[in-house]
């Protein structure tokens, strides 16, 4: 398969125009539903620990893991969105402008958790990001991360469009879309020692495919 191109960040920085929330999250989301599905106790999290977000958004997940007393790190690829949680969270968070392997590439031993919510993960060559991810956790250390599931495709990197901030603009991406036993070996084979995936339903009321959940240990 050739290679498919990277998400520009000018893509990113439209997306970013969208609207947030009119008030922070109450709680920590992995899946499309703010009260549906688990929270923070897939992470190390509290007092002493730092944990990283890749592709943080708005940064009200960032802002409930700061909340634990952990320092909460974030990395994203779009200025307009850094610019934003910044406003929002001001020295709540730490946040910073960069594409997430190009800063991973600088971490070693220094989280006790990773994670991507609909993030980072999503939309970078695994093959590249996770052997990162997993050389800047500290042992022991937790990676989770969340994003839609294949829907009928075959697995594997697709190219998609998704609107601009009016819904009118079509702009370009590429999506690593796979299966939970494919992640599992993906992230065995990158030196994590253990990993699980799983496929959560949606909640009663809605009729989507629900959000896959990934989680390991280094």
């Amino acid at each position: 398969m050739p290679d498919l191109p990277s998400v520009p960040s000018d893509s990113w920085d439209k997306f970013g125009l969208r609207p947030a929330s009119k008030e922070p999250w109450q709680r920590f989301a992995w899946t499309q539903y703010s009260e549906h599905g688990p929270g923070l106790e897939l992470l190390h999290t509290g007092p002493g620990k730092r944990v990283l977000e890749l592709g943080f958004g708005k940064g009200d997940n960032l802002a409930q893991v700061a909340r634990t007393g952990a320092v909460a790190v974030g990395v994203d690829i779009s200025a307009v969105q850094v610019e934003a949680a910044r406003e929002r969270f001001g020295d709540q968070i730490e946040v910073r402008h960069a594409k997430a392997e190009e800063y991973l590439a600088e971490c070693a031993g220094e989280f006790d958790s990773v994670y991507s919510v609909f993030g980072a993960v999503w939309f970078t060559d695994p093959a590249v990001l996770l052997p990162l991810i997993r050389r800047a956790l500290k042992p022991g250390g937790r990676f989770a991360f969340s994003h839609l599931p294949p829907s009928g495709e075959c697995p594997g990197p697709h190219e998609y469009d998704m609107y601009g901030p009016d819904n009118e603009e079509l702009l370009p991406i590429t999506r690593w879309c796979y299966r939970p036993y494919m992640w599992e070996k993906k992230l065995l084979d990158a030196g994590f020692t253990a990993a699980s995936g799983r496929r959560l339903p949606c909640p009663p009321d809605k009729e989507t495919i629900g959000t896959m959940i990934v989680e390991a240990t280094a």
